[in-house]
């Protein structure tokens, strides 16, 4: 079989309060060159006029692959994610937060590397840059996502830097542009802690997204990322882009990522987390074993056994579990 149709793509943007950025991510969506996809935007309730801003956006668009639904009252990230879906029905699924920006070619990259020969994976996620609330570039990567990379030279007093991850940068025109690299690396590990960079970064398989989506909105009302992404890597596996094919936005306003020093070991939040991971695993294991069933017909009787384990012993190590997922977002 050298020829096949492409899945359907399914996205879903959520919004609260984000009338500054709104357009611009659901513009870059419209930009896509895979044009195979649906977009359904959720406006979470917003107390500005997001709503008003979207809806001009998709009147300028004219184009019936989105869709804007508005709450009357706000769910939070998990609720209006939830919502979202409801109305989609592609194979492969992807969230973007309404304040960051897909490059064009987001979905083209991500749908290729799922379509790889070599290992199917629950979901892909890339790099990212990093921009600020005008747009402009603030850093070329979010460097934890390649730590690997220096990992040999981190005691080093000198660690070298591969002249192909470089930029040249345009003067006359101000433009910047990076090499293409070779960039997809199979990630195996089946440890609670964190490796990518946000929801807005990855490609879901649908079935994988059904079957570990969490049933209570208002406990993830902000972390829904972390409870999907931990338990999608448990249960398939990812493949890692290590290449920016989206931008983070920090604007001084995003929920999770409020650190305005950046360089260096730069750490996005200031936030104290408290016991707000070791509430997600209990989560977690509740409805692992509540769902037993589910789960075991997904995975059969052995994995399943397996990644309950594995969220036991998390939970069991939970403050060195919690260290260890910090210092992955600190060294």
């Amino acid at each position: 079989m050298s020829e096949a149709a492409l899945p359907d793509i399914s996205v879903v943007v959520t919004c609260y309060n984000c009338r500054d950025y709104v357009a611009d991510a659901i513009r870059s969506v419209a930009n896509q060159t895979l044009r195979g996809f649906h977009c359904v935007i959720v406006d979470d309730a917003s107390t500005d006029d997001s709503a008003a801003v979207v809806q001009r956006t998709l009147d300028t668009l004219a184009d019936p692959r989105f869709s804007l639904i508005r709450l009357d009252k706000n769910v939070g990230q998990a609720g209006a994610t939830r919502r979202g879906l409801a109305e989609t029905k592609g194979t492969f699924v992807c969230f973007l937060d309404s304040d960051d920006l897909w490059n064009a070619d987001f979905l083209e990259r991500h749908l290729a590397a799922h379509l790889n020969e070599t290992y199917a994976v629950g979901f892909t996620a890339c790099n990212a840059r990093l921009i600020d609330g005008r747009g402009k570039l603030i850093a070329g990567c979010v460097y934890w996502f390649g730590r690997e990379r220096a990992s040999a030279d981190r005691d080093r007093a000198f660690a070298p830097i591969d002249p192909a991850r470089v930029p040249s940068v345009d003067p006359a025109t101000g433009i910047v542009r990076w090499q293409s690299q070779t960039p997809y690396r199979l990630y195996t590990s089946r440890v609670v802690h964190w490796v990518w960079v946000s929801t807005s970064s990855m490609m879901f398989r649908r079935s994988l997204i059904d079957l570990v989506f969490p049933e209570d909105d208002e406990t993830y009302r902000l972390h829904m990322d972390f409870y999907v992404v931990v338990m999608a890597q448990m249960v398939a596996g990812s493949l890692l882009i290590d290449e920016a094919l989206y931008a983070y936005r920090l604007h001084g306003r995003n929920g999770a990522a409020d650190n305005p020093v950046l360089g260096g070991r730069l750490h996005l939040s200031s936030r104290n987390w408290g016991n707000t991971y070791a509430v997600m695993l209990d989560r977690m294991l509740a409805a692992m074993q509540r769902e037993s069933d589910r789960f075991t017909g997904a995975l059969g009787g052995r994995q399943y056994r397996q990644m309950l384990l594995r969220m036991q012993a998390a939970r069991a190590s939970w403050p060195v579990s919690w260290f260890l997922m910090a210092r992955s977002w600190l060294v």
